[in-house]
């Protein structure tokens, strides 16, 4: 008995047809991502309060975007460290605490992105002006390098003065 070239295509399309895909891959591990996004977040107060502007430039990668709440618009590690300078030159004391920083939101875009909305608390005298308590909401678009570091790619903050406790009523 002959078999047709063309049934044997028929043949070999309906034998992998019913072949078993692949398992898809895992998803990307959010805990991990969290972690690792929290410890690096966890580094920015320490830098703020040391004003050391060429390691806060260190969490941004090399063609990162650095937006600050008054449009100031930074692009790159080396203009992102002149503006991190001429902001920290602007400071008085400011003072930071453990866990200031809050992850609010993780978007886990794949294995190597990430989406977070974050906030800082914290109190700053700005230089000739009395302390204020500030809250600062962030966004930041992450991504992982070659080396396994998470570094933001993209940072939008929004800082403002905190708002005063309101009594609530019953």
């Amino acid at each position: 008995m002959k078999i047709s070239t063309s049934s044997s295509l028929i043949i070999l399309a309906v034998i992998a047809a019913c072949a078993k895909a692949p398992p898809p891959p895992p998803p990307p591990d959010a805990g991990a991502i969290k972690a690792a996004l929290t410890a690096e977040m966890n580094k920015m107060p320490a830098m703020m309060e040391k004003r050391d502007a060429a390691a806060a430039a260190t969490v941004f990668t090399e063609d990162a975007t650095w937006i600050l709440p008054d449009a100031s618009t930074f692009t790159g590690r080396a203009d992102i460290v002149k503006g991190a300078t001429a902001f920290f030159a602007s400071m008085g004391p400011a003072t930071l605490t453990a866990g200031s920083m809050t992850l609010d939101k993780l978007v886990v875009i794949s294995d190597t992105e990430a989406l977070t909305f974050s906030h800082l608390t914290y109190s700053i005298a700005l230089k000739g002006k009395k302390p204020e308590n500030r809250v600062n909401p962030i966004a930041d678009y992450w991504k992982k390098g070659a080396d396994g570091t998470w570094r933001i790619a993209y940072e939008v903050n929004a800082d403002g003065v905190a708002p005063a406790a309101t009594a609530k009523t019953p």
